[in-house]
Parts: C-alpha cells; sequence; structure tokens
C-alpha cells in the first residue's frame, strides 16, 4: 500500500517560475483526461467536506473495528505520523521508521511498513489523492450493478511509497459528487500478479466536523467490472475526532523493544 505523500497541485499549463535567482521551474503539461480527472477529484473533494477544512487540523483519531479487531487509530495529517493499540499489538510511523510491539504477528500482512497506514488511507480518501505524484484520469461514466459511476482511475509516479505500480478506481455517485467504490490493486508482497480484484463499498457516512467520514466499509471481490461475493471483511469507523492539536507526540516515536522496518 501506500506511504507518506506531500500536498500539490498540478497546473494545466506550461509555465517558467522566476524568482530570487531561484532555477526556472517547468511544470507538467496535464492531458485532457488528467484535467477532467482534477476536475472530479477536486469537487469530490468539495462535497466531502473541502481540502482547506481538512488541511486546518492537525491530526486524526478513531476507533475502527476490522474483522472482530477493535483498534484505536491516531495519524498527523501533514506528515502522516501514526499509532494504532489493539489488544495484542502497538504499532506506530516516526516519520522515518514503522515499528511494533511485541511482533508483526498479529498485524494484517504480518508487516508494518504494510499496515501502518493502511486503514487511515482508506477512510482519508478522497483528500489524500491530492499528495504529490498522485495521478487522476477522468475515465468517464460506468454502470456497476445497474448504477451509473463518474470514474476516476488514479496511478502514483514512480517515486512514491513502496508500491508505486497500485491503481485505483474511483466510483462517484453523479448526483452527490460522493464517493460509493473503490477498486484497487495492492502489489506490496507480488508487483508481478497484482491485479484489480477487490472492491470497497463506502457507506453510513458520518459529519464530522463539516467533513463527510466513512462509517462503514465492505470488501467484496471484483471480477470483469462487477462487484461479487462479499469476503466478510469489513472495517466500522467510530469515534471520529479532528484535532486542532496533538497533545501527545511521543506516540510516535520508536519504543524500546520495538521491531521496526524501513520506509
Amino acid at each position: 500500500m501506500l506511504k507518506t505523500f506531500q500536498i500539490s497541485i498540478l497546473s494545466a499549463f506550461s509555465v517558467l517560475v522566476m524568482s530570487c535567482g531561484t532555477e526556472p521551474k517547468e511544470t507538467k503539461i496535464l492531458s485532457e483526461e488528467e484535467q477532467k480527472g482534477q476536475e472530479l477529484l477536486d469537487k469530490t473533494i468539495v462535497a466531502h467536506g473541502g481540502l482547506e477544512r481538512w488541511n486546518s487540523f492537525e491530526g486524526l483519531s478513531y476507533n475502527l473495528l476490522n474483522s472482530g479487531k477493535s483498534l484505536y487509530q491516531i495519524t498527523q495529517l501533514k506528515d502522516r505520523r501514526t499509532y494504532t493499540k489493539a489488544a495484542d499489538f502497538e504499532l506506530g510511523f516516526d516519520g522515518k521508521t514503522a515499528w511494533v510491539l511485541p511482533d508483526a504477528e498479529n498485524v494484517p500482512g504480518k508487516s508494518a511498513a504494510f499496515y501502518y497506514n493502511l486503514d487511515f488511507y482508506f477512510v482519508a480518501i478522497p483528500f489524500v489523492l491530492k499528495d504529490e505524484g498522485v495521478n487522476a484520469f477522468y475515465e468517464g461514466l460506468t454502470k456497476i450493478n445497474e448504477k451509473e459511476y463518474e470514474t476516476l482511475k488514479i496511478t502514483f509516479g514512480s517515486e512514491v511509497g513502496f508500491t508505486p505500480e497500485d491503481v485505483y478506481y474511483l466510483y462517484i455517485d453523479p448526483a452527490t459528487s460522493m464517493l460509493e467504490i473503490l477498486v484497487y490493486s495492492v502489489s506490496f508482497f507480488d508487483k508481478e500478479s497484482a491485479s484489480l480484484n477487490s472492491a470497497k463499498v463506502y457507506s453510513e457516512w458520518q459529519e464530522v466536523e463539516g467533513i463527510k467520514m466513512p462509517g462503514k466499509m465492505q470488501n467484496f471481490k471484483w471480477l470483469d467490472g462487477e462487484i461479487g461475493e462479499d469476503t466478510n471483511h469489513d472495517r466500522v469507523f467510530s469515534d471520529y475526532k479532528f484535532l486542532k492539536e496533538i497533545q501527545d507526540k511521543q506516540l510516535f516515536e520508536v519504543p524500546e523493544g520495538a521491531v521496526t522496518e524501513a520506509i
């Protein structure tokens, strides 16, 4: 899955910027599909509460019930340091290193580097798709289970995270501009055989501090453009809190005795 991203907005025109002895900088020229993709992404972010509102907070915390396992997670929104507390493990990311106590045996994927921001990234879409290195392409209208959706394809630059090969498809309700279905590949463990075979359906939206947050994500198999059987891997979120300031930043630091994985 993905690692930390920084925020940037891509321009539709190639320009040279000159200032105070700095070198000229050329920005990327967007294709028509990318321009429309950015427009749809921006529209979706506004429907979810707006990027300015999201960026006004330092942190986000919530409780999560993940396939019967209860967890508490807190994330620093700017640099994506994280901390997760479960009954049988603690896990974090200090900005450079993922760590886990006592070991990764009980962590999903059995890897701190894989899991440290996995749930946060799913819950923070579409906002995190404005990070540097994220490419958005408009793919037109798609019919899924007899309903039409606006389609947004997301890819990642070669320098982004462990798995820039990942691909996401966002299916957005044209009437509300809200995200409803996310289809994705996971290449963390096997880049060669990764394929689009998983879908998340977002529901039970909650408004927290003016931002729409999902109360539930259901996982389904994805095959030939259709939602398949339920994989019985649901995520249920509660007690969302947007934080103007994170009081205890020591939570993110690597504790004595932790097993570490470099990012």
